[in-house]
This record gives structure tokens, C-alpha cells and sequence, in this order.
């Protein structure tokens, strides 16, 4: 099934904020999006009322929408409910992965090399993209598409926080784990996998 109009526009939004189009002085309003994206106001209504349900945006009565406001706090916030839900599944799971799932996600590794990456949304798509491979692996849709929304939520906030400064604290997020938490699961080892898990999750 091909994706929703709605959905388009709730992508492109979300675009928006992660390359810094819309920050948190914008006035986001449907007149000005029915213009901009060419699309009838329905669906754009919908895709607001979605970005203020999923906490992204925050509506004022005949005003507009505007983003919440992201802070350090907030991300760590999210950083904690991941590390204590990712190594629990993988945990629960563990058995589940087999070696097709774990030379498929291998493939898709990217070398954490800073002239790879010069925006935090480059940085922060190729690194997550690890994560939401593994959840797949798990073969439990409910827990898929709940991570997926969480690093959605932690992915614009890390790019409202970093966009501006991403050159001075590149070198610090450069972390790879991914292939140490791959040859621990290929090996059995299940707690040396959750321990590198939290490790790489703490390094976002």
C-alpha cells in the first residue's frame, strides 16, 4: 500500500524541521501550506493534528502551529526510554535472529567517518538506520513501529539541538558499535550484545 497524502505531508513537514526550515520562532499555518506544497487543506489539516499528537508540534487558536520547543533534557529523556527498552526486546528476541537477518543488516553499515556526514540529518539517518534493521529482526511488528516513531521523535530534537554547532561535536558522536553488537549476537553472546546495545544508544 502506497503512502497516504497525509502522510507525504507529515514527511515533508518533518523535513522541514530536521534541515532547520521551519525552527522554533515559525509560524506554521495551512493557508501557507496549501500554497507551499500545493495540496488541498484536508490532508494538511490531518498531518498537523498528527505532528501535535506525536508532541512534534503545539497548536495556537487561530494563530498557526508552532514546534516544541527541544532541549537536552527532553533528548536524554528519550535516550533513557531507549535504553531500557532496545535491550530488553533484544533480550526477549535474541533467538529470533538468524543469520540471513544478521548478514542483511550488515550490509547496510556505514563507516562512521565525519567527511561522510555534513548535517546531524545524514549523521542521524545512516546510524538509526541499524537500529530500526535490528527491531525488524525481532519480527514483532507493535515494538517496530513504536521504535520507529521514538527515534523519529529523538531525530528532530538531536537536529533542532545540533544543527548549528553539528562541526564542533561531530568527532564525539562518530561511536560505532554496530558490527562489536553484530559479532556478539552472531557469537551467543547475548549480555556482551545488550552491553554494547546500551553503549551505542548512550552515544547518541
Amino acid at each position: 500500500m502506497g503512502k497516504t497524502l497525509s502522510q507525504k505531508v507529515y514527511e515533508t513537514i518533518v523535513e522541514l524541521i530536521i534541515t532547520g526550515e521551519f525552527n522554533e520562532s515559525t509560524v506554521i499555518t495551512e493557508n501557507e501550506l496549501v500554497e507551499d506544497l500545493g495540496v488541498s487543506r484536508s490532508p494538511i489539516r490531518e498531518a498537523l493534528v498528527r505532528l501535535c499528537n506525536d508532541d512534534i508540534l503545539y497548536s495556537i487558536p487561530r494563530f498557526g502551529y508552532k514546534l516544541k520547543i527541544a532541549n537536552h533534557k527532553y533528548l536524554n529523556e528519550i535516550i533513557q526510554f531507549r535504553l531500557v527498552l532496545e535491550p530488553a526486546y533484544l533480550d526477549k528476541y535474541f533467538d529470533r535472529i538468524t543469520e540471513k537477518d544478521i548478514e542483511n543488516i550488515k550490509e547496510k553499515i556505514v563507516t562512521m567517518d565525519k567527511n561522510e556526514f555534513t548535517t546531524p540529518s545524514e549523521y542521524w539517518e545512516k546510524t538509526s538506520h541499524f537500529h530500526i534493521e535490528l527491531a525488524y529482526s525481532y519480527r514483532d511488528q507493535y515494538f517496530y513501529d513504536m521504535l520507529k516513531k521514538v527515534l523519529d521523535k529523538q531525530w528532530i530534537t538531536f537536529s533542532m539541538l545540533y544543527w548549528n554547532n553539528w562541526s564542533a561535536i561531530i568527532d564525539s558522536k562518530l561511536v560505532n558499535n554496530h558490527i562489536a553488537i553484530l559479532n556478539s549476537i552472531e557469537s551467543g553472546d547475548k549480555e556482551e550484545a545488550m552491553l554494547m546495545l546500551r553503549k551505542d544508544i548512550k552515544s547518541f
